[in-house]
């Protein structure tokens, strides 16, 4: 049982009590802790890739093989351009060093080392390394790094050597040379050099035009407008780099110079990569570098509002109330000394603040927390405010309102109204919405239409310039509170004085009253509603359609041609897009006649019964999901409906999309039993065997799954895979 926010001590009114279920700006860059830390002298003698260019090759030579190995061949790159340039003389030579590389290390001869590597940069044999030379260099140089005794420390020169190489094959993707060296030396107290070789590591992959110079991610509010923007590149500066240099930085006590790497590098090193490493650390860093991967993982998700409101709405989508509690709990922690790092105002924004808390931060995670029913987080949340000397914008009123009237908490919803009006908070055509909301939820209609006449008289007014989709927001959710408790006569009054006075009715208000009449089976009313879109000039939109199929099926045989010709008419064409959007709208009513009307679709579509519209994999995918979505189906059917959707998809030669198979995994892992497991895992090795991209949905869907049913021998193989495949962003929340 849950209490409600104290009103005694920030002033929001109590909750009733609820049974709930249990999921930048930023400035410029202080200067770099290279700077900070290394000595004039060493800056000036720092090693240059080129360092070992002047060295002459090596005096003795065995002879020269007259052939050139097979697999040397195929491991050479299948460049053109390189392959035509290349010499006899060049290949014999490739043929005589490159062994005599590997050898060398094996006998852990640096001076044997820098003589073959010597040789093979003044001969040019560098540039045509293949993948698999970088990667056996780079493996040479951990290894040596690795059989170092704890207390063996190399000169200067042999260090050079060891970076010379580990650099010349990082920026083509082979790193764990470099990460050795790195870790090498932040465990051997020479955290500047590691930070050094992480800055040259950057300018190769400059130097190979992989890196551009751009400014650490800067503070923008996430857009209200529905636009499409592609998502980032992913960065070429690989994680177990990132984090090596964070660990440099650990050392140094440099959080925010580590911060400052960590947003300039536009990536985020994944939970397992630093699971990977802490182990390899010396005690006294384990905790502090788990510590900074944690909260340079928040500051990352904060500095970008875009990516937080997504992630957000994905939590609580999934009732992900831990998750989104460390989330916030790590936010928090971000604003207290000594550790803070996040600016809570504009006016903070300075150093060691350099990360701007957005103003959304409040009203989302408020909203998040009272849809999962953790009214125990709101108050903290509201606390926390308070404590901050944050003051509640409207928005986040509003949030708590529309939180507190989903959960059917009236007596709150009428409580935070009358507080407002105590602080003097002036409510806004949202905060109408949401207590009229809550009354119907309520239902209390005698208040809900007492407090939408008030809202009329001090909103509708001819001088007002106001924000037309709040206010019709206001309008349509009286109608649609009212339609549902059959108060027909008083929004019917509503919607004549909306079309002579305004605001305009949209096609939000037609649908609910076309919905309304079709449950009551009033063709003729209908019929009324539809002409008022044409006076109005309000196009329909698969809603209308969808609800115009299913009351026609009950009377005619031919509704569905009925509903193709309306489309028609409308100038919308019932292709495959339209027609799909129409079956989801069947199914998402959860009914048996919406699940047979959207099924006897779906089967004239794959007859060729309408021209234009074959079903697609976004078809399949969308029954699949609505199928598997909630219980309103028995498990049983929903399995077997899957499976055979499943068989004709691939009868039809169509390829599964990722979501596809993520809600197949998803419906399998739910089903009880070993079956489940066993389904779940056939699709998922489907997804490997045909190619299908894994996103970082498919890993949390599958590893939330296996860690659920306890099947920790699967999930350690999926985890396992995942790293194999080096998945860049595994799931936050993992």
């Amino acid at each position: 049982m849950l209490q409600g926010l104290r009103t005694a001590r920030h002033g929001v009114p109590p909750a009733i009590t609820l049974d709930f279920l249990c999921p930048s700006k930023l400035r410029c860059r202080c200067r770099s802790v290279t700077d900070k830390y290394i000595s004039t002298s060493t800056a000036t003698s720092r090693l240059r890739r080129t360092s070992f260019a002047t060295q002459p090759p090596p005096s003795s030579s065995s002879k020269q093989p007259d052939s050139i190995p097979a697999e040397l061949l195929t491991e050479i790159p299948t460049n053109p351009h390189a392959l035509s340039t290349l010499t006899n003389a060049q290949l014999s030579m490739f043929n005589n060093l490159f062994p005599r590389l590997r050898a060398a290390f094996d006998s852990r001869t640096i001076a044997r080392v820098l003589e073959v590597w010597s040789a093979l940069k003044t001969g040019g044999i560098l540039a045509f390394f293949g993948p698999a030379h970088y990667d056996i260099c780079s493996r040479l140089v951990e290894d040596y790094c690795r059989k170092l005794g704890q207390e063996t420390h190399l000169e200067h020169w042999e260090q050079s050597v060891l970076d010379d190489i580990a650099l010349a094959v990082a920026g083509s993707g082979a790193t764990d040379g470099l990460r050795a060296l790195m870790l090498l030396a932040v465990k051997h107290n020479h955290p500047q050099h590691a930070l050094t070789l992480y800055d040259q590591y950057l300018e190769s992959l400059r130097d190979k035009g992989l890196l551009q110079d751009i400014e650490p991610p800067q503070f923008q509010e996430p857009s209200s407008k529905d636009t499409t923007t592609l998502p980032p590149a992913p960065s070429p500066i690989r994680d177990e780099v990132l984090l090596s240099a964070i660990v440099a930085y650990a050392r140094l006590d440099a959080f925010e110079d580590a911060l400052s790497a960590y947003l300039a590098a536009h990536t985020r090193i994944s939970p397992t990569t630093v699971e990977d490493f802490i182990p390899s650390l010396p005690v006294d860093l384990q905790q502090k570098v788990g510590d900074y991967a944690r909260r340079l993982d928040t500051a990352s998700l904060i500095s970008q509002p875009e990516a937080l409101t997504k992630h957000l709405a994905n939590l609580t989508r999934d009732s992900a109330t831990h998750s989104l509690e460390r989330l916030y709990s790590a936010a928090i922690a971000g604003t207290r000394e000594p550790h803070a790092w996040l600016a809570v105002k504009p006016s903070e924004l300075t150093s060691p603040r350099v990360v701007l808390l957005p103003h959304f931060f409040w009203s989302s995670f408020l909203k998040s927390f009272l849809a999962c029913r953790r009214t125990d987080l709101a108050e903290r949340l509201w606390d926390d405010m308070l404590n901050l000397s944050v003051v509640p914008e409207i928005a986040t009123w509003n949030a708590l309102l529309d939180g507190y009237a989903r959960n059917r908490a009236v007596d709150s919803v009428l409580g935070t109204w009358d507080l407002m009006a105590s602080q003097r908070v002036k409510p806004d055509a949202l905060s109408y919405r949401a207590l009229i909301h809550g009354l119907c939820l309520g239902a209390k209609y005698e208040a809900a239409q007492r407090r939408f006449e008030a809202f009329q008289k001090e909103f509708i007014k001819p001088e007002a310039k106001l924000d037309h989709t709040a206010i019709l927001a206001v309008y349509n959710t009286l109608i649609y509170g009212f339609l549902f408790a059959s108060k027909y006569e008083y929004v019917s009054a509503v919607l004549e004085r909306m079309e002579a006075n305004g605001p305009k009715p949209d096609i939000v208000t037609f649908n609910t009253f076309l919905r309304y009449h079709a449950r009551k089976g009033d063709l003729k009313a209908m019929a009324s509603i539809l002409q008022k879109l044409e006076v109005n000039g309000v196009r329909p939109d698969v809603y209308t359609f969808s609800t115009l199929l299913s009351a026609m099926l009950k009377i005619r045989p031919d509704a569905d041609r009925m509903m193709i010709n309306f489309m028609k008419k409308n100038g919308v064409p019932p292709d495959t897009v339209t027609l799909t959007a129409v079956i989801d709208n069947q199914l998402q009513e959860r009914t048996p006649e919406g699940f047979k009307a959207a099924m006897d679709l779906l089967s004239k579509m794959e007859r060729n019964e309408y021209e234009n519209a074959e079903p697609n994999a976004v078809t399949y995918t969308s029954v699949i999901t609505a199928i598997n979505h909630g219980r309103w189906l028995e498990r049983s059917v929903a399995k077997d409906q899957s499976r055979r959707i499943w068989e004709r998809m691939k009868d039809r030669g169509i390829t599964p999309i990722r979501p596809t198979y993520n809600t197949l995994i998803k419906a399998a892992l739910d089903s009880p039993g070993r079956d489940g497991v066993e389904d779940a895992m056939a699709y998922y090795r489907d997804m490997l065997k045909t190619r299908v991209h894994l996103g970082n949905d498919t890993w949390y869907i599958l590893l939330r799954g296996l860690m659920d049913k306890r099947e920790w021998g699967l999930a350690h193989e999926v985890a396992k895979d995942m790293r194999k495949m080096k998945a860049d962003h595994p799931p936050r929340s993992l």
